[in-house]
């Protein structure tokens, strides 16, 4: 009789695969190279997935929370074409929700406009420290799965930027924020500030030197200093 699988096994897996993914791209990462990085042999990592593309698969069904009702017949099947790049959608759709981004649009102005920006960077900031080991999967991955880099980098991202620029455009129109010669690229310039400190320094050198929560509270207040209208 064959022995049971532990499931626990399954979110080692997955945790290696991340990692392995977010580091090397799709087609540089090799399940033999996962199996050893979740402590098993290169032949037993099938005995959980059926292949690369359900192993890159159980990566966002892990972090999107697809088994937390029960762990499904092992070894997962390789996925339906087009069924990762659906759940890497619906689950970036579902984690990277901003209402309180959503809930200023919906008003033609604030009653304290460096509370609501503090509050809609911090909202980001939060967000992005949250999700950044699989946002690094989904970036790295992109160039070797084009559905993937469409869906990503012409959909979701662009979105998420165009939301705050129209934030930002709406509240300089009332003047309540500074206006900037471009409302895109100040809001760009606003995600890659969060973005750097809550993701990309976690890979520099200098990473150690940040304290996790001065390099949040520095960011959230650079951002109001720079873009709150002086009072008349």
């Amino acid at each position: 009789m064959a022995r049971p699988l532990p499931p626990e096994r399954l979110a080692q897996i997955a945790e290696a695969a991340k990692q392995a993914f977010g580091r090397l791209g799709y087609k540089r990462t090799h399940m033999a190279d996962v199996a050893v990085a979740a402590g098993l042999s290169s032949g037993a990592i099938y005995n959980y997935v059926e292949s690369k593309e359900a192993l890159f698969h159980l990566v966002f069904a892990q972090a999107f929370g697809v088994f937390a009702e029960g762990i499904p017949a092992l070894p997962l099947a390789s996925p339906t074409p087009g069924e990762t790049v659906a759940l890497i959608r619906e689950g970036l759709r579902r984690a990277a929700d901003a209402p309180l981004l959503r809930m200023a649009l919906h008003a033609d102005a604030s009653a304290d406009v460096r509370d609501e920006l503090r509050a809609i960077v911090e909202e980001q900031y939060d967000m992005i420290e949250r999700l950044w080991p699989v946002l690094a999967v989904i970036e790295q991955c992109a160039v070797d799965l084009p559905a993937l880099e469409e869906m990503y980098f012409e959909r979701a991202r662009p979105g998420r930027h165009h939301g705050l620029a129209r934030y930002l455009s709406r509240r300089a129109a009332g003047g309540q924020l500074r206006a900037m010669p471009d409302a895109d690229i100040a809001a760009r310039l606003v995600t890659e500030a969060v973005a750097w400190f809550a993701w990309h320094r976690r890979d520099d050198r200098d990473a150690k030197l940040f304290d996790d929560e001065l390099a949040r509270r520095t960011v959230v207040e650079f951002v109001c200093d720079a873009l709150v209208a002086p009072l008349p």
